[in-house]
Parts: structure tokens; sequence; C-alpha cells
């Protein structure tokens, strides 16, 4: 457990130095500006031309679910790029032959990167899906959606198909893994 935990360690510290993590938190942030950009403009168009209540709910019901639908998406994006090459590129640069040589199982350095990158993935679904709710209550007030419903499934989602970009890594070079996991997306969608 001990060298799970380690590996899950040196896959968080991994992550912070590469320029995908930044990249998704750029653009998260970005999604989430014009999000709240697009869902202000949108209500306060309502407002003003004195839309009844009950359709200024639907047209804010279905901009949570599109925003929500995006956030999905980008998680998706994340969840498969994150780890594409953490094995194989590691293993066609010659670092796994150093750290697999040491005194720790190979399934430990698989479940231990497992591991790390499951936390920033749920940290990433989680921070998106509670930015647009955010945003959706400031702008619009309460919406008759319920997000946190399906925020387990699109955990479950990411988390699944990080294993298998993960578990592509061990057999398949770094872009056929790519093309392959978001393949499975595809085909899932």
């Amino acid at each position: 457990m001990r060298s799970i935990l380690a590996m899950a360690h040196l896959t968080l510290y991994e992550t912070r130095r590469r320029r995908i993590v930044m990249a998704a938190v750029i653009f998260a942030t970005a999604f989430l500006t014009v999000y709240t950009a697009g869902l202000f403009f949108v209500h306060r168009e309502h407002v003003r031309v004195s839309t009844p209540f009950v359709q200024q709910q639907l047209v804010m019901a279905l901009l949570s679910v599109a925003g929500l639908y995006a956030v999905n998406f980008l998680s998706i994006l994340f969840a498969v790029l994150l780890p594409v090459d953490t094995l194989s590129g590691e293993i066609d640069s010659g670092v796994m032959h150093t750290v697999a040589s040491k005194p720790v199982r190979r399934a430990d350095i698989v479940l231990g990167k497992w591991l790390g990158h499951a936390v920033i993935v749920i940290g990433y679904v989680l921070t998106l899906t509670l930015g647009v709710v955010l945003v959706m209550r400031l702008v619009a007030g309460p919406v008759a959606v319920r997000p946190l419903q399906a925020l387990p499934l699109m955990v479950l989602e990411a988390l699944l198909l990080m294993t298998v970009s993960i578990a592509g890594g061990t057999r398949l070079s770094t872009v056929t893994n790519g093309v392959t996991a978001l393949g499975f997306y595809g085909i899932a969608f």
C-alpha cells in the first residue's frame, strides 16, 4: 500500500509540472467566463422583455444542462489526455525501466498512477460542475435542475475513460492510445 501511495504522490508531483494541467485550468476558466457572460446576457434579455417566469425557468434549465454537457465534454477530454502517455511515454524514455527495477510491483506502479490521476480528474469535474452551478445560481437564481444527481455519473464516466487511457498506455503508443480512448467515448456517446 505504501508503494501505491508513493506512486500516487509522484504522479501528483509530475502532473503539477506538466503543461496539460495548466492548459486545462486556463480553458476551464475561459469556459466559465464565456458561459457566465452568455448566461448574463440571456437572463438580462428575458427580464428586459418581461418573459413569463415559467419560460425563463425553462430557458435557464436548458442553459444549465448545456453548461453541464460542456463540463462533461471538457472533463472527458482532460481525463483521456492527462494520463495518455503516463506509461507509454515513460516506457519509451526509459524512466519506467528504472522505476520497475526497484522492489515495487508493476501493479503498484499502475495503481499509484491511476490513483494520482483520479484525484486530479475528480477535482477537475467537481470544480467545473460547481462553477456552472454557482454561475447559474448567481445570475439566474434557483433553477429547477439537479446537477448533483448527475455528478456521480460524470465522475464515473471520466474515471472509466481515464482507466481506459492508462490501460491503453501499457500496450499502445501515445497517439494510438489517445485515439482509442476517445473512440470509446464516441462509441458510448
